[in-house]
């Protein structure tokens, strides 16, 4: 593999902490996909096997909600760029995918398989460790992005819902 497959993983947050030669490691197993903006690159409750890096452009993440009308319509949790991951849930467990994932903008993903990253892992647990503390440290970021835009639409639904009832 190049210095630039290395130099590009390296960006990454989840491969913080890795050496050239473990970066090397995870490249061999990563395959580049070129996604046009506006395309679906996964959808709620489908099932998936990989991990996703973004390289160039942009995604954005939605989950299906309840507008105040009653309709289900997908809001958008966050938008995620170069150097961010998605679809890393299912390196901890095989569930279905918890939130829709579209290209914002045209946009190159690094891929990588479920199956081969956990063997890697279970080859050298140093890999491992680094990626799911990074991995974690990730999530946590995710997970209070999330809860800060969801305080500020229940605030909103609520605003809303004492209008109508007046």
């Amino acid at each position: 593999m190049s210095t630039r497959v290395i130099d590009n993983l390296r960006r990454v947050e989840i491969f913080a902490g890795l050496s050239d030669e473990e970066l090397l490691q995870v490249a061999d197993l990563c395959k580049a996909v070129r996604v046009p903006a506006g395309k679906i690159i996964f959808d709620e409750g489908d099932e998936g096997t990989e991990l996703f890096i973004i390289h160039e452009g942009s995604v954005r993440v939605m989950i299906n909600t309840r507008t105040p009308d009653g309709k289900v319509a997908p809001s958008t949790i966050n938008m995620l760029y170069s150097g961010q991951c998605f679809g890393e849930m299912i390196l901890l467990n095989s569930a279905s995918r918890s939130a829709t994932v579209a290209a914002a903008s045209p946009t190159t993903l690094i891929v990588i398989g479920e199956p081969g990253f956990r063997s890697l892992c279970e080859a050298n647990p140093r890999i491992g460790y680094r990626v799911i503390r990074n991995l974690a440290q990730d999530l946590a970021y995710k997970l209070r992005s999330s809860n800060l835009l969801l305080r500020g639409n229940i605030r909103w639904q609520r605003g809303e819902l004492g209008k109508t009832s007046s």
